[in-house]
């Protein structure tokens, strides 16, 4: 059996790291196409290309190793079952289970394994390149902008905005410019056309604008406002560095830059934050509560009173006909007996008086309270969100790896059953699953975010899923080859039984 076990593995070797390779590669020059316009152009060297795509591939590693187990999966079992192997082998009373289980013990080395990827290589590499392409935007800002977004050219001091951009000649067309690093005065620029060069250190950025004019505007006093027109004009901006400077962005990590404690611990911060949202909001709807006051005046109570009661039947214990009546002491009579209504400002203490109801119009008191109460939830929504991001991430790094066990369940028995289907069989089957598995993880993904569904049923129900139809196929396969060789033993065995009592008869007489 060791040597079995060792053959179906060896058999699934091969057309795995095939399969992965060609996968990763495919879903590299998908990532080659789309930064291909932000990398070329800007007089980077070859290595800092070189390292994006490398800091890539973790990503691309953690999507692709589920795809590569099904693949494998199915064309090894497939071609087990075409070279008549797998028959072999039932005959021998080896089940299609027992052939699997080297398989699934395999995949599931693979997932712990992935598992410690996603946890501590995948998060690194995701915030080293994030840096990196961060470090690449900053080198050349004509290949940051945006036409028609307001671009942040120098921190919280110049912004820009174009209407279009020629990226090869470093020219823009209607542009604005909003200068407010001046303490004490703001200028906005206006421009029918610019372009936009380094001076030869790379360090400081020219603007060369044309047909325009300017308005400053002292902050102090609006009063002054000063408008200027020129045919051509230069605009300095220093600090605009067109050299590769590393690690000049900010040191912080998004949801998938993070392992499994880190997010933990931001979800229990969100949590305390979300506590103390609603507490504050309990003490904003205790300090609105009305508080009630004793009344200046003592009501006048009867001195006795009574009240009617079914009659109970002693014997019976249950409701008699007609009814009793029962004095009961002043306490319970004041008790009882409702309220009287009350002016609402004799319902507060005279501290409270002032401030609720409101002395002057309602309407706008009520229109804040609205407000603040929006505001509030707001807030919370905000940070459930966030703890949903979260945690939602922390069950994919689990739910990913272990599509690769589920994906054996799917493909071993579909291999079996379609044993001449070929290599479009594999790739038909395969980009199915895919599509299918993929969009029920983006789609939850999506509704965990919103707060739709919980992030748990959000990543693991597409494992769900197709575990159901694993093993509804496993024993579907497994039923219908029991079936087809009890039909085929069937006719083989009956003339055989039937012809040796007549043989036996005729040498009788």
């Amino acid at each position: 059996m060791k040597i079995l076990r060792r053959y179906i593995l060896r058999e699934h070797i091969g057309p795995f790291l095939a399969a992965l390779s060609v996968l990763t590669g495919l879903m590299l020059l998908n990532q080659l196409a789309r930064r291909f316009g932000d990398l070329v152009g800007k007089g980077l060297p070859w290595y800092v290309i070189a390292e994006v795509f490398a800091l890539s591939i973790p990503f691309i590693l953690a999507m692709t190793m589920p795809m590569a187990v099904l693949v494998a999966v199915l064309y090894s079992f497939s071609r087990l079952a075409s070279d008549n192997e797998f028959t072999a082998l039932k005959a021998g009373g080896i089940s299609l289970l027992r052939l699997m289980v080297p398989v699934l013990l395999a995949a599931s080395a693979l997932a712990v394994g992935m598992i410690w990827f996603n946890d501590n290589l995948l998060p690194e590499s995701n915030h080293r390149l994030r840096m990196l392409l961060t470090d690449i935007g900053r080198k050349q800002p004509t290949f940051e902008l945006s036409e028609r977004v307001i671009n942040e050219v120098v921190d919280n001091k110049l912004f820009l905005q174009a209407a279009r951009i020629d990226r090869s000649r470093s020219t823009l067309e209607d542009l604005v410019i909003f200068d407010i690093g001046n303490r004490g005065t703001d200028r906005i620029i206006y421009a029918d056309s610019g372009h936009m060069a380094f001076n030869e250190s790379q360090t400081d950025l020219y603007l060369t604008l044309f047909s325009g004019e300017m308005h400053e505007r002292e902050t102090d006093d609006p009063a002054l406002d000063q408008r200027a027109f020129y045919d051509r004009q230069v605009v300095r901006i220093a600090g605009v560095s067109n050299e590769l400077r590393r690690g000049v962005g900010v040191d912080w990590r998004g949801d998938r830059e993070m392992n499994i404690q880190m997010m933990q611990e931001e979800i229990i911060e969100r949590r305390d934050r979300l506590t103390q949202i609603v507490d504050s909001l309990s003490h904003a709807i205790d300090g609105l509560a009305p508080i009630r006051v004793e009344a200046a005046e003592p009501r006048a109570v009867r001195p006795e009173a009574s009240i009617e009661e079914p009659r109970v039947d002693r014997r019976t214990d249950r409701p008699a006909l007609g009814r009793v009546a029962r004095r009961l002491p002043r306490a319970a009579v004041e008790d009882r007996k409702p309220s009287q209504p009350e002016p609402v400002r004799q319902r507060f203490s005279r501290s409270r008086r002032s401030a609720w109801p409101p002395a002057g119009d309602a309407v706008p008191f009520a229109a804040r309270v609205a407000n603040e109460l929006r505001r509030i939830g707001s807030r919370s929504d905000i940070h459930r969100r966030e703890i949903n991001k979260y945690a939602v991430e922390i069950h994919k790094k689990f739910a990913i790896p272990a599509a690769a066990i589920v994906f054996v369940l799917i493909g071993a028995p579909i291999g079996v059953r379609f044993p001449r289907g070929g290599i479009g069989m594999v790739i038909g089957v395969s980009l199915m699953v895919f599509c299918v598995y993929y969009v029920f993880l983006i789609g939850g993904e999506e509704f965990a975010d919103r707060d739709i569904i919980s992030p748990f049923w959000a990543m693991w129900a597409p494992n769900v899923v197709f575990l159901i139809v694993g093993c509804a196929t496993l024993f579907w396969v497994t039923r219908a080859g029991t079936r087809h060789l009890r039909l085929r033993r069937g006719p083989a065995a009956r003339p055989t039984e039937a012809a040796q009592p007549a043989g036996l008869g005729s040498g009788a007489r």
